[in-house]
């Protein structure tokens, strides 16, 4: 390449980069919306299962059940870990829980029953009682 064919080609070059810089000054600039945190702050729920009080860490990510089985809890009843079955009930006496998913109706879920497996904790606080399938459907189908 001949000197002034690579002159040319600079001076078009630093041309076309000029333009591209200008034209992205130009743009109006959004400021970005904050991210939420992709590690979501852990909560300690306090579980009470078969006379025993059992702390576990439950980030929002976990539902309760999972974290409780995490941490080692046994004997603790579930099955299908969907929100259907109604297998895996408790009553929140403490705290809050979102519980979407769940099967519960919303009378039930007022009186504070909540299954494990749906029920995410919503702050610092939760405290958590499992009951007997019973106890929960005599609310659910009697009530």
């Amino acid at each position: 390449m001949s000197a002034v064919a690579a002159k040319a080609g600079a001076r078009l070059s630093s041309r076309a980069i000029s333009k591209q810089a200008r034209a992205l000054a130009a743009t109006p600039r959004v400021a970005a919306k904050p991210r939420a945190s992709l590690a979501a702050k852990a909560m300690i729920v306090t579980i009470e299962h078969e006379g025993k009080t059992y702390e576990v860490e439950c980030d929002g990510h976990d539902n309760i059940l999972d974290a409780a089985l995490d941490a080692g809890i046994e004997n603790l009843s579930y099955d299908c870990k969907m929100g259907v079955c109604m297998t895996c009930p408790s009553r929140v006496t403490a705290g809050k829980v979102d519980q979407q998913g769940s099967m519960l109706s919303d009378d039930v879920e007022e009186k504070g029953f909540a299954l494990l497996c749906c029920a995410k904790p919503l702050g610092e606080g939760v405290v958590i009682k499992t009951v007997t399938e019973e106890e929960l459907l005599d609310e659910q189908l009697c009530a």
